[in-house]
């Protein structure tokens, strides 16, 4: 609350705003000079995040500007990202999401909120069994070589295999030369942009994408630009459309399942994204961390073109919650360099842990636990299609999260703040917005929070019931 009272009390029209609209010549536009202006003021933090604008009408007339101008001025740094507008309430400075997750997604654990803003596998008695009993076997084991080793860098030639085994599962060839085990997918995608973008190269993405592509813009230092997506994910037109017009290091997506809209792309689209990257020498990342929950393996994009892409999953979202062990493919001649970002950003993966998800994958028990998954997502996401089916407009029978259209007379911010006081927490689109995209009026919805079918049940009534109601006329939240 701090920062707001700072920025109502800080935020003026300021001479760089006056200089801007009083310089324009020609056919320039006032309004995006304007908005020129107010951007370098957010990205300088001349303007700190959550600060309130001054009101439309202000700003025109001490600009000497119509108030036309200002209102399209604002609108534009809205579709940008950068700011958010709230009717009776004002304008404020968007918070980056880097510094405001815990706003968006509970970092810690508070027993009396029904948490459906983690997308997390539904936790079982069978998986506290399995856990129990291979830290059992472990502990008879004489010879743990992954308790020791200090150099497997790339991980443990056994582990390697483990992760081949898994990716053939999931239609993904790989072999144990271009295969490095990491900790979770989240790292295997920051190692793959580590490997290849650099300061100011442009990476394409979907416009709604995981929250952590985001922060490795932030930390990396590449621009980050979204591409249009509908109900089967990117457009391949666009992409397209983007390669021919400027240059492109790398894509990065989520053809199963994406991060907040569950969107499940179709094969025939996955080959013309196939096409397009190899056409125009762009190298494709692609996350596949959900690859293992539907029912039917996709066609990896990476197993059309392994010369221009790498490929990630992990055993997080679909086995075990702690069971941070992932596996990332690269092309040949970039595995040396891979090698050498994990090296310095990690050394290497958690190999107890590794251990742990070999023996699993060997066993028999990953596949299992993934089945016991299914089982129990597929539970969950009939609850909310029987309760919200009016709402939905993603979902799948073996997703982690359901992406739900929030009702006219509702914003997602409002709507997520009103639920938060019934002890409910959804993510609004915010920390998955790339910028510059359309923000869309919706909130993420994830299934596997830690209660009861019963209170699950009731949560899922009680968010209908909140749709189903008018705001209150003023909001002092």
């Amino acid at each position: 609350m701090e920062a707001r009272k700072e920025g109502i009390e800080g935020a003026k029209v300021n001479d760089r705003w006056r200089e801007a609209v009083q310089t324009v010549q020609g056919a320039q536009s006032k309004y995006k000079r304007l908005v020129k202006a107010i951007a370098n003021d957010i990205e300088n933090a001349a303007l700190a995040s959550g600060a309130r604008l001054p009101p439309q009408r202000d700003v025109a007339a001490d600009l000497g500007i119509s108030v036309q101008t200002v209102t399209n001025a604002y609108k534009e740094l809205e579709r940008q990202g950068l700011i958010r507008c709230e009717v009776g309430r004002g304008s404020f400075v968007a918070e980056r999401v880097t510094e405001t997750m815990s706003n968006y997604m509970l970092d810690t654990a508070e027993r009396s909120v029904v948490d459906f803003s983690i997308a997390r596998i539904v936790h079982t008695a069978e998986h506290d069994a399995m856990w129990r009993k291979v830290c059992a076997t472990l502990a008879t084991v004489d010879d743990q070589p992954w308790i020791r080793a200090f150099r497997p860098i790339a991980g443990f030639e056994h582990h390697r295999q483990a992760g081949v085994e898994w990716l053939a599962s999931l239609n993904m060839p790989a072999n144990v030369e271009t295969l490095l085990v990491t900790n979770g997918a989240a790292h295997g995608i920051f190692l793959a942009l580590a490997s290849i973008v650099g300061p100011g190269d442009t990476v394409l993405c979907e416009s709604l994408t995981d929250h952590g592509v985001i922060g490795s813009a932030n930390v990396l230092g590449f621009t980050l630009k979204g591409l249009e997506i509908d109900e089967h994910g990117i457009r391949p037109e666009h992409f397209e459309e983007m390669c021919d017009s400027e240059r492109v290091s790398a894509l990065v997506c989520t053809p199963t399942l994406n991060n907040p809209t569950v969107a499940m792309m179709p094969d025939s689209r996955r080959r013309a994204i196939a096409r397009i990257a190899e056409r125009y020498g762009v190298y494709v990342i692609e996350d596949d961390v959900y690859g293992a929950l539907p029912a039917k393996a996709q066609t990896p994009i990476a197993s059309l073109i392994p010369e221009r892409a790498f490929y990630c999953t992990s055993m997080t979202k679909s086995v075990l919650s702690g069971l941070r062990t992932g596996y990332l493919t690269m092309p040949p001649r970039l595995a040396l360099r891979a090698e050498s970002v994990l090296r310095v950003s990690s050394w290497m993966a958690t190999s107890p842990i590794a251990e742990v998800a070999t023996r699993w994958i060997f066993d028999g028990t990953a596949q299992r636990l993934v089945e016991i998954q299914r089982e129990r997502l597929a539970k969950r996401q009939a609850i909310v299609r029987e309760a919200l089916g009016a709402y939905v407009l993603g979902s799948h029978p073996h997703a982690l999260s359901v992406w739900l259209r929030v009702p006219d007379y509702w914003q997602a911010e409002r709507i997520t703040r009103e639920l938060r006081n019934r002890d409910i927490a959804v993510t609004s689109p915010d920390p998955f917005l790339v910028r510059g995209a359309e923000r869309p009026n919706a909130v993420r919805l994830c299934v596997g929070a830690e209660v009861t079918d019963a209170t699950f049940r009731n949560a899922i009534d009680t968010i209908r019931a909140v749709f189903e109601q008018y705001p209150h006329v003023h909001d002092f939240n």
